[in-house]
């Protein structure tokens, strides 16, 4: 009766498979893979170039405004390479692809030009979204104004734009401002007299100082 019941069973499961084309059954420890070969090599592939696209690729303007003592845009893009330690990567017809150092950002407000900015967050330069838009690169001592609300009058004064200090400041209140201040002209020789390349950009900076003697 059992042995009956075995024989009818392993028949009927024997029938289970009729039709099926015969092959070579392979034990493996793993299950097989279902999905197509090499699709795993696709997505180790595009991880890895999606690795190149780092948030410190910055598109910037391919005009860039010249500072005295440079008299073209390609002799200012090698010093702002040997300054700055960037990388153009790739350049279009308004733009280029400029890899920074990690920690740049380039900062859009609600309004007036987008910021470059350093690690530390201070400008280092500013640049528009037009198609004819100049980099302009800002140096790190400036004079500049400072106006007085109540009074309406304004006084100007010299900045250390890398850690905001005051260098010098005027005693005079007036109804003019910039240039036309009664004290203009002596700020911009006593910052003449103290930092005499404070004209170029990449002078200065602590960060362009060290880049420049390596």
């Amino acid at each position: 009766m059992k042995k009956g019941k075995t024989k009818l069973t392993r028949h009927d499961a024997e029938r289970l498979f009729e039709g099926l084309p015969e092959g070579k059954v392979s034990v493996s420890s793993r299950p097989v893979n279902p999905f197509e070969a090499g699709v795993f090599d696709v997505v180790r592939r595009v991880d890895d170039e999606t690795k190149l696209w780092k948030d410190n690729l910055i598109n910037l303007p391919v005009a860039i405004e010249l500072p005295a003592g440079y008299e073209s845009v390609a002799r200012m893009r090698e010093a702002i390479v040997r300054a700055w330690r960037v990388r153009w990567v790739r350049e279009g017809k308004n733009e280029v692809v400029t890899e920074f150092p990690e920690g740049w950002t380039a900062v859009r407000p609600k309004s007036g030009p987008i910021e470059l900015r350093d690690p530390s967050g201070v400008v280092r330069a500013l640049y528009g979204w037009a198609e004819d838009a100049e980099l302009r690169i800002l140096p790190r001592y400036l004079v500049e104004t400072q106006a007085n609300s109540s009074s309406g009058l304004s006084s100007v004064l010299v900045r250390d734009r890398e850690n905001g200090q005051i260098l010098e400041r005027s005693s005079i209140w007036s109804a003019q401002t910039g240039t036309h201040h009664p004290d203009w002209t002596r700020l911009s020789q006593w910052l003449n007299l103290r930092y005499p390349e404070h004209r170029d950009p990449l002078r200065y900076w602590e960060d362009c100082e060290d880049n420049i003697q390596k």
